[in-house]
């Protein structure tokens, strides 16, 4: 079986805000992916499927929109590494 033959179990809900809450925008579209699989696995009437829901909103709205509070970055300006060209 390859890596990609393997099928994980649903994970448990701290299993779940681990794989979740470790989430960057680059990464997001691949973890939305596996917890969309966690919830298609289950039941529609499961109880696990409103957090899955939420979860699945989170990583939208991350892959989206980038990191939450990712605002102006406080550095002090560099000077350019490219000299000026005199013409």
């Amino acid at each position: 079986m390859t890596v990609l033959e393997h099928t994980y179990g649903i994970p448990s809900e701290d299993e779940l805000a681990m794989l979740v809450g470790a989430a960057v925008p680059h990464f997001a579209p691949q973890i939305r992916g596996r917890v969309a699989e966690y919830a298609e696995a289950l039941p529609a009437d499961h109880p696990r499927q409103p957090e899955l829901a939420r979860q699945l909103a989170r990583l939208d709205e991350l892959a989206e929109d980038g990191q939450f509070g990712e605002g102006a970055v406080d550095l002090p300006p560099r000077a350019s590494l490219v000299p000026p060209t005199s013409h």
